[in-house]
């Protein structure tokens, strides 16, 4: 499993799951993961996209538009 992504940190595109109390959120490249608005945890794992497990590609780097 990827290592927990901290709110406030720069994401890929990609869906991301709370640590805590296993919300779902989508994200856009262009912004910062928030704190999970379901429960106010600042801690996610990745499901889809970025630097997922699931990624079919992981050696190669994120582009960004």
């Amino acid at each position: 499993m990827a290592n927990p992504v901290p709110a406030g940190s720069d994401v890929s595109s990609g869906t991301y799951r709370c640590t805590n109390c296993g919300n779902q959120i989508q994200m856009g490249s262009e912004t910062h993961i928030p704190p999970c608005p379901q429960c106010g945890h600042g801690e996610w794992v990745t499901v889809t996209g970025g630097d997922s497990d699931q990624d079919p590609y992981p050696d190669r780097e994120a582009t960004r538009g």
